[in-house]
């Protein structure tokens, strides 16, 4: 299954410019916790079936998103992943905790995913922010499988208190993210990225482990606070607002990832007078074909 929607710039104008959807950088003030890993969160057998249940879905209803990342959107509406995930996510959490998936009535996910990825994701947040009454709390990913030598997942100590972006310091990149919010011209400083770290001591460590792909500017003004191993049955909980990216990875990995959030009726951050609930730069998509 695949989708379009309008572009609203020309190649040339994305590779010159940022991208803000929302340039709302104080949507929620909590947020001070070490990111973190819950060890066995799951059992083997439980992986392996949701391992399983990952090939056989996504030949249903899967998407495929730029050859880039497969995956299955609103994973907690599956029952299989639901009955397994969903009680460990409330004995651990508490039971208030909203799940993206139970909530959205976006015409495309830009949340909770199911996902098989063949490049590693890019420096980012994950803040599901366009939702009046619900706030971004934590994200949780739940390594599944990894194909090839063992990978990483980076928490810095700069946090982002905005909507989702995607921070690409130096990258010339015309692509036009339909959700996140893209900073690649001036820095990320000026668009409210809190604590970074001008003496870029982390620079050499970076050069080593982050992707090949992604240039080191990328990082310039973050520290690192936790390098995280990607090992099955585990999981990795941190912020939504921590600035995070995974390691060099040789083949591909499938995770499930989480996007948990909490009722706040003061929460109000709907883009109600644009196209979207979700973009003042989008129109709405389409399914053209599956």
């Amino acid at each position: 299954m695949k989708y379009k929607t309008n572009k609203p710039f020309t190649n040339e104008e994305l590779l010159n410019m940022d991208i803000i959807h929302n340039p709302n950088t104080k949507l929620f003030k909590d947020q001070n916790d070490s990111s973190y890993i819950i060890k066995d969160f799951i059992s083997e057998d439980e992986r392996i079936m949701l391992k399983d249940y990952f090939d056989s879905e996504f030949a249903l209803t899967g998407e495929n998103i730029n050859d880039h990342i497969f995956r299955i959107t609103y994973p907690m509406k599956h029952k299989l992943i639901s009955n397994i995930i969903r009680p460990k996510i409330y004995e651990h959490f508490g039971d208030d905790i909203i799940f993206y998936s139970d909530i959205s009535n976006d015409v495309m996910s830009v949340g909770d995913q199911f996902f098989k990825a063949i490049r590693p994701y890019g420096l980012h947040t994950d803040s599901v922010t366009h939702i009046d009454g619900y706030r971004p709390y934590k994200d949780i990913i739940i390594p599944i499988h990894i194909s090839g030598p063992d990978s990483f997942y980076v928490t810095f100590n700069q946090r982002y208190r905005g909507h989702a972006t995607m921070f690409m310091n130096g990258r010339s990149i015309s692509n036009f993210p339909n959700y996140h919010n893209v900073v690649k011209i001036q820095s990320y400083e000026d668009y409210g990225v809190e604590n970074l770290d001008s003496s870029n001591k982390d620079k050499d460590r970076l050069e080593k482990i982050m992707p090949k792909h992604i240039p080191i500017s990328v990082y310039d003004g973050l520290s690192i606070e936790k390098v995280l191993k990607w090992q099955h049955r585990n999981a990795i909980v941190n912020d939504t607002s921590v600035l995070h990216a995974p390691t060099e990875f040789s083949d591909y990995k499938i995770g499930l990832t989480l996007h948990l959030m909490k009722e706040d009726k003061e929460y109000k951050n709907s883009l109600k007078n644009n196209y979207t609930s979700w973009s003042n730069l989008t129109k709405p998509i389409k399914k053209i074909y599956k």
